[in-house]
């Protein structure tokens, strides 16, 4: 049985990996014609965030299921956010999909002649992506109250965000020598936009937390 559930792993691993290497050659293939850079980069990390994410929900869905992580295991509700984490294997879900996605990423930036320094300063964007897709990926198989009430903290979610955007939109117009970092660098638009979903990150970790820990204490109540 074990050495099944390698096998079937190490296909799956094997899949992800030649249709992230697909996807990154059309990726490469679409912006190539494209003549300026600023445009080719873009494109590239748009359509390269949402190949973390459709890795994300494959590592959730096929590699990593939630009846394999050791959350499924524990006796009692997670006591921290660090518990939390380590029993739902997100370092392990987030390596998973940066492996999954180097092969796209490799391509890509060959395919499309995108600067490998200008496309890494995007890189930590797309990691917390990855890190938000697995973590909500993972709570709503997990957790009863994410799938009954999910729609509406996405829609919290999306108001902290924009009022987000607002402040530092606000706040960049009232000191030009900012707002010209932010929005006419790429450095600058890469560190908003791990800004943004660095919060959008903590917001969902929280939610996510505090959702399984109510409903591991209340399965736990029922049991007795």
């Amino acid at each position: 049985m074990a050495k099944k559930k390698v096998l079937l792993f190490s296909f799956l691993l094997f899949l992800g990996l030649l249709a992230s290497a697909v996807g990154g050659f059309f990726t490469g293939r679409f912006i190539s014609g494209m003549p300026e850079v600023d445009v080719r980069l873009n494109w590239w990390w748009k359509l390269s965030t949402l190949n973390f994410f459709l890795a994300s929900l494959y590592v959730t869905e096929f590699l990593l299921p939630v009846k394999s992580l050791p959350i499924k295991n524990l006796a009692g509700p997670p006591r921290s956010r660090i518990e939390f984490l380590k029993h739902i294997a997100l370092a392990k879900q987030t390596l998973l999909v940066c492996v999954l996605t180097l092969p796209a990423l490799a391509v890509s930036i060959v395919a499309g002649s995108i600067p490998a320094i200008l496309a890494i300063s995007y890189l930590p964007a797309m990691v917390i992506v990855a890190l938000i897709a697995c973590t909500w990926g993972t709570v709503v198989d997990l957790s009863p109250t994410v799938r009954k009430i999910g729609w509406k903290r996405n829609l919290i979610y999306s108001v902290i965000l924009l009022l987000f955007s607002a402040t530092i939109l606000i706040f960049t117009i009232t000191i030009p020598k900012v707002s010209n970092f932010i929005w006419e660098t790429v450095i600058g638009q890469a560190i908003f936009l791990s800004l943004f979903v660095g919060i959008g990150f903590l917001c969902i970790l929280e939610d996510s937390y505090r959702s399984v820990r109510k409903d591991l204490a209340e399965m736990d109540d029922n049991s007795r």
